[in-house]
């Protein structure tokens, strides 16, 4: 049965996904549902691909796609943990709304005190304020506050992962970052082998491609550039250092040239100065 890597693996692949018309995607293909909302149907074909549709098979063998029918049977296999005890792979149920009912769902990538990271479906992106975050226009990679989880539930993967630690005191979630795990974020696991690792090969920053190099979709060793002095400047999570160029990148360059008196306007555009200030700061 898969376990809560495996789940997360596969929600990562579809960060940057946009439904086409009227809702159309391929979550709500594998459901049954198609052009409907699909928040649950995207965790449910997650842990499909995964092996584990077991563990959130709370409608059908499939997994679910009704947010409250989903909660519900997670209370009822007394799986709901502690607001604040999030880990990777753990599912979290929020109403935006307010009204205690769950109208929206998502899979927890890293989380701390301050507030967890999530990869969803039909939903909008970080930068976009005024979306609608219950149904928005594609997958993406979220960074929330606490303010509208409903309750956290926990799969019963096989092993249990290990509880997470509360690693990000020193950052709040309104700079976009939420403290990773070594299972979440993106770092390499603890090797308790006592065979040699080889030494990491140095990276070395390729010169600069042009501006074409940092469109959404694109994946390149010059993102990674980019998003490496993005995530030391505490601007982007290091789950997401990965050479992909996604929204989420776009929306923290901005943000990174507020922040270098040089780099004016901020217009988001990675240009040759904007690119060679950030070779600088990796170095």
């Amino acid at each position: 049965m898969g376990s809560a890597l495996e789940v997360l693996n596969v929600a990562r692949t579809q960060v940057g996904f946009i439904e086409g018309e009227n809702n159309d995607n391929p979550f709500g293909i594998y459901y049954g549902m198609n052009h409907q909302p699909y928040c649950a149907m995207f965790v449910s074909w997650c842990f499909d691909q995964a092996g584990a549709s077991a563990l959130v098979a709370a409608q059908t063998p499939k997994g679910f796609a009704y947010c409250p029918a989903g909660l519900s049977w997670f209370q009822q296999k007394k799986q709901v943990v502690s607001k604040y005890d999030g880990q990777p792979g753990d599912i979290v149920f929020f109403s935006f709304t307010g009204n205690g009912v769950a109208d929206h769902v998502e899979i927890i990538e890293a989380a701390s005190r301050d507030g967890i990271t999530t990869i969803g479906g039909n939903t909008s992106p970080d930068h976009a304020l005024t979306a609608s975050q219950a149904n928005g226009n594609g997958v993406y990679r979220r960074h929330r506050p606490y303010l509208y989880v409903l309750a956290i539930v926990r799969p019963g993967y096989t092993p249990a992962t290990s509880p997470s630690k509360s690693l990000g005191q020193n950052k709040t979630i309104a700079s976009g970052v939420a403290a990773t795990t070594a299972l979440g974020g993106g770092a390499a696991a603890i090797n308790h082998s006592s065979t040699p690792q080889p030494k990491p090969i140095a990276f070395v920053a390729p010169a600069f491609p042009g501006i074409s190099a940092f469109k959404v979709g694109g994946k390149s060793n010059a993102v990674l550039v980019v998003e490496k002095a993005l995530a030391k400047a505490g601007l982007l999570p290091a789950s997401m250092v990965d050479g992909l160029y996604t929204s989420d990148t776009a929306a923290a360059v901005i943000a990174y040239q507020r922040k270098h008196a040089d780099l004016k306007p901020a217009d988001g555009i990675v240009g040759a100065k904007t690119y060679a200030d950030m070779v600088k700061d990796i170095k």
